[in-house]
């Protein structure tokens, strides 16, 4: 894993983004060695104004295909191709760490999981979650419920407006705790097609656990909606969501 603190960088647009991305990433080297990468992450946080007009576009396909947003109605899909997708997610704050079942499976909050894809996250907005990190040498084969594994502690990482984490895919391991005020983050996933299947621990116990995956839960639309229309975001109304007529589907 790597952790890049916030620095000054010059704005970028979602497109702008995803031209660099695809003019530049490479199988040969992790998403985190591509020069330039994250301070063009970093610069979307200063266009949210192009992230509004993306959600708009994800939600109108969302809404004529529910599948097209697979990840559960906390995330939105703003652009996927054969290789990369660019995920925005709504983190909710929460007391104390005596989460819901509704909330594991929503937000992930208080499980122990890797990713089989390179990740790439953005603080987009807000105090952002914790995250508390791990590392494992994957044995090669798939692990079985119960079965011991060895992972090292990484330590603590708040992804706060401005700064970027990467994770290696199908080896760094990560539980997040819930932010102290509705955040939210602006995912670059790479996936070259060689996957192993997730992994789920109990870092207590260092041993795999059974997890069924995420639902579907209730809409963020209206509190993404005021999220980014906020006055110290400077958005112009005119650039506000549009919400499609039909909503059903979004619930």
């Amino acid at each position: 894993m790597e952790f890049y603190s916030p620095k000054t960088v010059e704005p970028t647009s979602i497109d702008g983004l995803i031209d660099f991305i695809k003019n530049n990433i490479s199988e040969e080297r992790r998403l985190c060695d591509t020069q330039g990468l994250v301070e063009q992450l970093m610069g979307v946080q200063h266009n949210t104004a192009s992230i509004l007009e993306h959600i708009s576009a994800s939600l109108s396909k969302t809404d004529d295909n529910p599948n097209t947003n697979p990840y559960g109605k906390n995330s939105f899909v703003l652009y996927r191709d054969n290789t990369v997708m660019l995920r925005l997610v709504v983190w909710e704050p929460r007391e104390g760490d005596n989460f819901s079942h509704a909330d594991e499976e929503l937000f992930a909050y208080g499980v122990c999981h890797d990713h089989n894809f390179e990740l790439m996250s953005l603080g987009l907005c807000g105090s952002g979650y914790t995250t508390h990190m791990y590392s494992y040498q994957h044995k090669g084969s798939e692990y079985v419920e119960g079965e011991l594994i060895d992972i090292d502690y990484l330590g603590d990482f708040t992804l706060q407006q401005g700064s970027v984490l990467y994770m290696e895919q199908s080896k760094d391991l990560h539980t997040q705790s819930p932010p102290a005020q509705m955040s939210m983050s602006l995912n670059i996933i790479v996936d070259h097609g060689i996957k192993k299947k997730q992994v789920f621990v109990e870092p207590k116990t260092k041993r795999i656990v059974e997890y069924r995956g995420l639902v579907n839960p209730k809409s963020y639309i209206e509190k993404l909606h005021n999220k980014l229309t906020e006055p110290e975001f400077g958005i112009n109304q005119s650039k506000a969501i549009k919400h499609p007529q039909r909503t059903a589907s979004l619930v």
